[in-house]
């Protein structure tokens, strides 16, 4: 067994296309077959069941790449360690939901590239926070960045940098804009909302059923710009983060809704990696520059 076999099987394992693999590491499809056939002989398991065109992990094959991952980033660890002085380089996989990504993120990642122009980021967005556990206890995600109610995973190192207020919105031309209002009062309005697996639209289905009203939105986005788009255009009302709102009220291009009961109306921003994760200088710098910025 060599490392070029465990990082090809990694690979595999990440875009689940012996195809894929080998464009992303710049072999022969050939290559990358007889490496993971020879990983599989020496192993005596079958990592992979072929469908057809489908590639998918076995069970045998999900406990091998849990000690792979393991392994590749003890391997980093030791390059790493002998670079001691160099300047931090690397390449970080950040998921992230799109409000973040589009108001907290850029600021952030311009003054972090600035003192570190060597580290290079790739960002997810579109995955769902259930989704993006399961990449990150694969290891193919070294850091979540996420909005929700706070939880816990005995797997994941999880981290409250801060709270943000939910405000809901409307047009100007809604009666309810500006005025003071029940939860109650909003059971008949049209929703737009984020997608399912928001975790501020489960907060706000949470408080509606409590009050024995379903959250039957009449759109959703993954964008909170479309969003804003319908409800200036009164097609509905919604429920975003402040820092989605903040500019948009002060400009006076949508309103606030005051609700005036108390229920939870805040999230937190939190940053996960694996509790078994090898903090690379790049991603322990990172992480430095998320908690500096967004302190609780």
């Amino acid at each position: 067994m060599d490392t070029k076999q465990l990082k090809t099987f990694c690979e595999v394992a990440k875009t689940l296309s012996f195809s894929k693999t080998a464009e992303n590491l710049n072999y022969a499809q050939s290559t990358v077959s007889a490496q993971i056939r020879s990983l599989e002989n020496e192993l005596r398991l079958t990592l992979f069941d072929r469908l057809g065109k489908k590639v998918v992990l076995t069970a045998a094959g999900k406990n091998v790449l849990e000690y792979a991952n393991r392994f590749m980033n003890i391997e980093d660890e030791f390059i790493s360690s002998l670079k001691i002085g160099d300047e931090i380089s690397g390449d970080l996989n950040i998921y992230a939901p799109n409000s973040i990504c589009v108001y907290l993120l850029p600021a952030l990642l311009e003054d972090f590239r600035e003192k570190h122009p060597k580290v290079n980021f790739k960002l997810e967005a579109h995955l769902g926070t259930k989704k993006a556990i399961e990449e990150l206890k694969n290891g193919n995600i070294d850091l979540m960045i996420v909005m929700e109610e706070e939880f816990q995973d005995n797997d994941l190192d999880i981290a409250v940098q801060k709270k943000e207020e939910i405000i809901f919105i409307c047009s100007n031309e809604h009666p309810m804009g500006e005025q003071v209002v029940l939860l109650d009062d909003l059971k008949g309005e049209n929703f737009i909302t984020t997608e399912p697996t928001c975790g501020y639209r489960a907060v706000l289905t949470k408080a509606m059923l409590e009050k024995g009203h379903s959250l039957n939105p009449i759109m959703w986005f993954d964008n909170a710009e479309a969003i804003k788009e319908c409800v200036k255009n009164n097609m509905g009302i919604s429920f975003l983060p402040r820092m989605a709102v903040k500019d948009d009220i002060f400009e006076n291009i949508i309103k606030p809704i005051h609700v005036s009961e108390r229920f939870n109306r805040q999230i937190k921003l939190q940053t996960i990696v694996h509790h078994q994760k090898w903090l690379s200088p790049a991603l322990m710098a990172f992480k430095e520059a998320i908690t500096n910025r967004f302190n609780v």
